[in-house]
């Protein structure tokens, strides 16, 4: 490029080099933030910039999901104690892409996307990926009450982390986790936006005295208030999904299986409908493990296992129990490869009428559906050394965005 042809470049008025940058794909806006000091500035530090790049890749579908694999090896002494050792996290790719497979997680003719590693903030090196939005995922270290396989009773060096950008940001540790004779519980939790107040919030759910733990990073502050008894999660140790501003979870075991919500704005709790099949006919629900999901364009889906099959249904318009609808069921029959003498796979993306990721063992597969055809097997990605317990693991979904809190 020329000296003029430099200076042309350069001398863009700002609007108009905006309204070009905030239509390209973040990855590509990272490497850009070399060209010169004034788009590094644009780019990494403008929070607007940031926000207008995010709702025009959410307003015309492109987002990039990508899937986050965490594993957290360990040493045991004689004594059966352990010490965790330092987290290594990994991109697996686009979950856009048509198809992965063979030793990675994406593969097309021509070449082969592999694990890259991406680098976290020391102060976590032994954090756990706890849940992400909007690009933003939260990280913390378990705080264990006794043995690594029994539960578990606070989380503690909490942050908030983007993957694209390395932004970092910490979060206090809620007032729960310096109590003590509480005895042996497990905390579940959440991480959502509110849209009316552009702010990010953090749930714990504490249900050994039903308390429920807010962090609201616009005020930089804890609340605490009660929960109902009947709604309240129950003692499953993990993280619950949100869609249009709230958290959800199935609630089981006690009575009828029930979907409820935590709302982010008003902080209160509400339940919403199942399937009507599934209200009309009980014996369906019989045997089945029963799950809540978000669908990549932010609906809500509920999903069932029972042995050998599998079914997912959206809900097209929030709470209105008539729009639940069946988008993808399978069988053992029709992946007879994957899922036979296999038991107790959870789903890890979901999309209307493109790809499912699976979790199952081991390893993860991806399932593709193309109308009324049958599904098949995609691709897999064996997680090594995982089977051999040689670490714990994780796999979260998030998206490339430049936002940060």
């Amino acid at each position: 490029m020329s000296k003029e042809e430099e200076e042309v470049v350069f001398d863009l008025p700002e609007d108009v080099l905006v309204k070009i940058l905030c239509r390209l794909p973040v990855k590509s806006l990272i490497r850009f933030t070399c060209v010169s000091k004034r788009w590094r500035s644009v780019i990494i530090s403008d929070s607007q910039f940031a926000r207008s790049t995010f709702q025009l890749a959410s307003q015309t579908r492109t987002l990039r999901p990508r899937l986050l694999l965490c594993t957290y090896p360990y040493v045991r002494d004689h004594r059966f104690r352990f010490e965790w050792q330092p987290s290594r996290f990994e991109c697996l790719g686009d979950l856009d892409m048509p198809c992965f497979g063979g030793n990675s997680l994406v593969h097309r003719p021509g070449f082969v996307w592999e694990p890259s590693r991406l680098t976290v903030p020391p102060e976590v090196k032994s954090g756990r990926v706890m849940a992400s939005c909007n690009g933003l995922v939260v990280l913390g270290e378990r705080m264990y009450n006794g043995d690594m396989n029994l539960t578990y009773t606070s989380y503690t060096n909490l942050c908030v982390w983007n993957p694209s950008t390395g932004f970092f940001c910490k979060i206090p540790s809620p007032e729960y986790s310096m109590k003590e004779g509480l005895g042996i519980f497990s905390v579940s939790w959440g991480f959502g936006h509110v849209m009316a107040t552009d702010d990010y919030k953090f749930v714990f759910f504490v249900p050994i005295d039903f308390t429920v733990h807010i962090f609201s990073t616009r005020d930089s502050s804890w609340k605490v208030i009660r929960g109902p008894n009947k709604s309240f999660p129950r003692y499953d140790g993990k993280a619950h999904v949100v869609s249009n501003g709230a958290i959800h979870w199935v609630r089981t075991g006690i009575g009828k299986p029930a979907i409820y919500a935590f709302d982010l704005a008003n902080e209160e709790f509400r339940q919403l409908p199942l399937p009507r099949a599934w209200i009309q006919n009980e014996n369906v629900m019989n045997g089945m493990r029963i799950g809540t999901q978000v669908l990549s364009g932010g609906c809500l889906c509920i999903w069932s296992e029972s042995i050998g099959y599998g079914v997912f249904w959206e809900m097209k318009e929030y709470a209105v129990p008539e729009s639940w609808v069946k988008i993808f069921q399978f069988s053992v029959l029709d992946l007879p490869d994957v899922l036979a003498s296999r038991y107790g796979w959870i789903p890890v993306f979901v999309t209307e009428g493109g790809p499912v990721v699976i979790l199952i063992d081991d390893e993860l597969v991806r399932i593709e559906r193309h109308r009324e055809e049958k599904p098949v097997c995609s691709g897999r990605y064996k997680i090594e050394g995982a089977k051999e317990r040689l670490f714990q693991y994780s796999v979260t979904v998030f998206d490339e965005t430049l936002l940060s809190v």
